[in-house]
């Protein structure tokens, strides 16, 4: 289907249909602008980001994007909508986090907010009725599907017919254009066939010379370049191509639920989580006496189970609110009968969390706290938001704020785990429940595990091993004492040390690129601390290495 403008359309519009076979909006970007910014940014990707996704780069790169969408919007006579900018410089709040704290986690989370915010982005640029301000979520839903098709088919046929149609081109643009398409195919067949050819004769090849070019390294830059321009000229040919008049989502949901359906399914939920939090209050009031009676597991042991479980059931339950609320037939009174079914469901569901949480306060007494429960925690307080939005909005047939509020309280989340950081905070309940100074032998603390959480609790880990070889007479006739301090110290000096990788990757050329503000404080510490590191590790290692340098020493 194509696209017919009128005599008076926008100049961009004018310019702005990529070939006659394809539909786009009538204020689509100039496809030679879009191209030539796709390629900046794929070039720019190779330069700061194939050493790491993540930090000042990251943020660099972002930046770079930034200024790339005025220039397409300036392209289509448009203005940049004001939700659009305020979901880059969301983009690039992420990006920088992802520089300030070291732990894998919340730097996965970060590139995730950078790509979720980006998204978010284009589906604004796109239609800025379809973002937060959305009537329904499934239009916003919708939008964003769209929006990942465009990515995954990238700019290859957009390039290709601007390649090869220049029909409509003026004259020197249409020269120009085959002057280029001659150079690159006689540079391909020359580099291909050439290089065969001097490999094959001896005297062939002292007639021609080729450059002496790491082909190898050439290919691997542009690969990594144009798979950057492929994402990012996508995203920019769904916001500023793309034709948006297309299918829109459905009105109706493809299956409906009446009276029956709808009270045999959420009536099942009910009845189900309420024995469900019946049985939580035998042990919360019975405490490890009713867990042996009727289990015969110990408070210890009943910790260790169930608790991801929990988590799936408030997952699962709240897209099947959704789905049930979206399926409803247009009778008369449904939307109030669900609503009614929903509420108990939701508080029931709060109740779960409310034992999730007492669980993992057993588990912390018991066995300490580890990272993957610490953000599974955090995960369910964010649904408990998310629980309460729905009870308030969609519950209460007005959906539109439910999308907004799940995603800023989401963001707001992730930008309190970088406040609080969770490799800090297990560290610092890990140390406080296990003192080291009352040589509590009966909960050691597990020195290993605190060593390998991220640089930012390096210096809690420094300073409790530490403080553990100093008290070192309170592990006499326990080897597993001695075991522990010496992986603790190596450990500690194999990542942070002078001769880390880490330390390694400092001195590189890219090292700005790569940069984080926590690994810098774990090699300062480390560094300041190595000679009573390297001490301990000699005293408590059977086959300790050679003494390892600081980098003081080393300059």
């Amino acid at each position: 289907m194509s696209t017919s403008l009128p005599a008076g359309a926008p100049r961009a519009a004018q310019h702005a249909a990529p070939s006659p076979a394809v539909a786009t909006r009538s204020d689509a970007a100039r496809p030679a602008t879009l191209l030539q910014q796709a390629l900046l940014l794929g070039i720019s990707a190779d330069a700061l980001l194939r050493y790491s996704l993540v930090g000042p780069a990251l943020a660099l790169w972002v930046v770079i994007l930034a200024l790339a969408v005025p220039a397409l919007a300036w392209s289509a006579d448009r203005t940049v909508p004001r939700e659009s900018a305020g979901w880059v410089a969301v983009a690039f709040l992420f990006a920088c986090c992802s520089a300030w704290r070291a732990s894998d986690v919340l730097r996965a989370l970060d590139l995730l907010a950078v790509l979720a915010a980006l998204g978010m982005a284009g589906i604004a640029l796109r239609d800025d009725r379809l973002g937060l301000r959305a009537q329904r979520l499934r239009d916003t839903i919708w939008a964003a599907a769209a929006i990942i098709g465009n990515v995954a088919r990238g700019i290859v046929p957009l390039a290709l017919r601007q390649l090869f149609h220049a029909e409509r081109d003026t004259q020197v643009a249409g020269r120009t254009r085959a002057v280029a398409r001659a150079v690159i195919i006689a540079s391909a067949l020359l580099v291909i066939f050439g290089s065969l050819l001097r490999s094959a004769d001896p005297i062939f090849a002292r007639l021609v010379v080729l450059p002496d070019v790491d082909f190898g390294n050439v290919a691997s830059h542009v690969v990594f370049a144009l798979a950057f321009a492929w994402i990012a000229g996508g995203w920019a040919y769904g916001a500023f191509i793309a034709d948006t008049s297309g299918p829109r989502p459905p009105e109706q949901s493809p299956f409906t639920l009446g009276i029956v359906d709808l009270t045999t399914a959420l009536g099942t939920l009910n009845a189900l989580f309420g024995v469900f939090v019946l049985t939580q209050l035998g042990w919360f009031f019975g405490g490890e006496h009713f867990l042996r009676e009727t289990t015969g597991l110990t408070a210890a042991e009943y910790a260790r189970r169930g608790f991801f479980q929990m988590v799936w059931v408030v997952v699962l339950v709240v897209p099947i609110l959704l789905a049930t609320r979206v399926a409803l037939r247009p009778e008369r009174g449904l939307a109030r009968r669900h609503t009614q079914l929903s509420l108990p469901i939701v508080a029931l569901l709060g109740a779960i969390i409310l034992s999730a949480a007492l669980r993992m306060r057993l588990y912390v007494h018991f066995y300490g706290l580890t990272i993957d429960r610490m953000l599974t925690l955090v995960f369910m307080g964010w649904l408990a938001v998310v629980l309460v939005a729905l009870a308030l909005t969609v519950l209460r047939d007005r959906g539109r704020p439910f999308a907004a509020t799940s995603i800023v309280s989401g963001l707001m989340m992730l930008v309190g785990l970088h406040l609080f950081v969770p490799d800090v905070v297990v560290a610092r309940v890990n140390v406080a429940r296990t003192s080291i100074a009352s040589r509590d032998r009966a909960a050691p603390l597990d020195l290993p595990y605190l060593t390998l959480l991220s640089a930012d609790a390096v210096p809690i880990a420094t300073t409790a091993t530490l403080v553990a070889g100093h008290t070192r007479g309170a592990f006499a006739g326990d080897p597993e004492g001695d075991t522990r301090l010496c992986e603790a110290s190596t450990t500690l000096l194999q990542r942070w040390g002078a001769e880390s990788a880490i330390e390694r990757r400092a001195k590189l050329d890219v090292d700005w690129r790569t940069w984080n503000a926590g690994e810098q404080r774990a090699r300062r510490v480390v560094d300041a601390d190595a000679g009573a590191l390297q001490s301990l590790r000699n005293a408590t290692c059977p086959n300790a290495a050679k003494k390892t340098p600081s980098r003081a020493a080393q300059r």
